[in-house]
């Protein structure tokens, strides 16, 4: 399956998962958490990859090394489109892409990848 076709098919889940999560306020952080911290890449890369480029965008972006930034980058940055897959998309669809232990991520992977990290330690 080509990376294309993977955001598609992954986009309606993502948003599933996002769409519930997100309704609320500081009593839903936690689950807005477990959520952003589920990249797409997960499932084709596996998680040990996953994290090692969640520390590798740490280490290049020091100024989003924390839960409470990153948290910000991801949603409050850029509002729309509403959903993480479609973040994904505008990202690779504008060139805000970032090549991190071998792999083309878009700037939103990336940033999941760092909150993986972080919640997985």
């Amino acid at each position: 399956m080509n990376r294309r076709r993977f955001l598609g098919v992954s986009a309606a889940s993502a948003l599933a998962g996002l769409v519930g999560s997100t309704r609320g306020a500081s009593a839903n952080v936690a689950i807005d958490l477990e959520a952003l911290a589920q990249p797409a890449l997960l499932s084709i890369i596996g998680p040990k990859t996953v994290h090692t480029i969640g520390l590798r965008y740490r280490a290049r972006v020091p100024a989003e090394s924390d839960v409470r930034a990153l948290h910000a980058a991801i949603l409050t940055a850029r509002p729309w489109p509403a959903s993480v897959a479609g973040l994904v998309e505008q990202d690779f669809a504008i060139g805000r892409t970032i090549v991190l232990q071998g792999w083309v991520v878009s700037v939103t992977e990336a940033r999941q990848c760092a909150l993986f990290s972080l919640l997985s330690d």
